[in-house]
């Protein structure tokens, strides 16, 4: 009888132990997306590249890393300012603190940020700290940061720190991710969604194509009020006493043959290729003033041939009054 009554006691407790694993188990996940919240306070007189490191985390698959969105608001006097900022941690990451990428921004009086978030990516450690980059407003009281972090993934659990310091080798932003778009259209028919812009990891920027083959591919047609096209090399050498200007007889030739003036692109290879402003403006300014040396050598060949009409006409008159003068006798 005892020891049907052990077994039933063993029994219960084995139970009550998978039971408890289970449940560690799933508490596991109770932190896929949940917040952490903070607040630190930097000291009255705080300077460029102080830091505070508050926060540990544990990514939900350390072999895969997650996705992390950092807070951070304050107020200077009666001004608020804040940002939101997206961190991307890899199991493959450097133990380097890097500034995180910002995707919104709202700025102390338009003239920037105070603070930023270093992220230190660095394997089964990574890391998040706050950093001084401005000290915009008065530096005469203390500042509290109110900072929240957001797993967009999972993630098993946060570790608060607090490690202060001064680090002025931060300089690059961490990329939020490897590309970026931004489609727009009805909300109730992806059907209707176009792209807007697209952003290329070599810094190409498409604005309504996927496939921006320049540093900015618009398709489609800009309005602007000014456009600034900057250029060396102008041609201003065509003044100069040493160019060779062509023969109006070549360049009749040319055109004959080609239908389009020598240098400039013909309309099938713009229409295959396109038109750059700058190297256009700079040929067309070329043609401007060649053709302008052409209208002065014109001018001064119909000026002298002026001259010879002048005497000529001259010579005539004399020889009509002597022929007039000739029939009176």
């Amino acid at each position: 009888m005892k020891k049907k009554y052990l077994n039933y006691l063993l029994l219960i407790a084995l139970v009550l132990h998978i039971s408890l694993i289970a449940s560690a188990s799933n508490k596991k996940s109770e932190f896929r997306g949940s917040d952490y919240s903070t607040t630190i306070t930097f000291p009255a007189g705080f300077v460029v590249g102080d830091y505070v490191e508050f926060l540990r985390v544990q990514p939900g698959d350390a072999a895969a890393g997650g996705y992390y969105s950092v807070s951070i608001a304050y107020t200077r006097i009666n001004i608020a300012a804040g940002a939101t900022h997206i961190a991307s941690i890899s199991h493959s990451n450097p133990s380097v603190w890097r500034e995180v990428g910002r995707v919104n921004n709202n700025g102390y009086l338009d003239q920037g940020q105070n603070f930023t978030i270093d992220c230190n990516t660095e394997y089964a450690n990574p890391r998040f700290r706050i950093r001084a980059v401005n000290t915009l407003g008065l530096q005469s009281s203390p500042i509290t940061v109110v900072i929240n972090v957001t797993c967009m993934n999972e993630n098993y659990g946060y570790t608060p720190i607090e490690s202060r310091g001064n680090d002025l080798t931060v300089k690059s932003f961490l990329p939020m991710t490897n590309e970026w778009d931004l489609y727009v259209g009805n909300n109730y028919n992806p059907a209707s969604a176009f792209i807007a812009i697209k952003a290329l990891t070599n810094g190409n920027v498409g604005i309504g194509t996927a496939t921006p083959t320049e540093k900015l591919s618009v398709n489609g047609n800009i309005r602007a009020r000014e456009i600034k096209v900057e250029s060396q090399n102008w041609p201003d050498y065509v003044f100069k006493p040493g160019y060779k200007l062509p023969p109006l007889d070549e360049v009749k030739a040319y055109i004959i043959q080609n239908e389009h003036l020598s240098e400039i692109p013909s309309g099938k290879e713009i229409g295959e290729k396109g038109l750059s402003l700058g190297a256009m403006n700079k040929l067309l300014m070329k043609k401007i003033e060649e053709l302008t040396l052409y209208l002065i050598q014109k001018d001064e060949q119909l000026n002298q041939q002026a001259i010879q009409l002048n005497e000529v006409n001259s010579k005539l008159e004399m020889l009509n009054s002597r022929l007039t003068k000739i029939e009176k006798k």
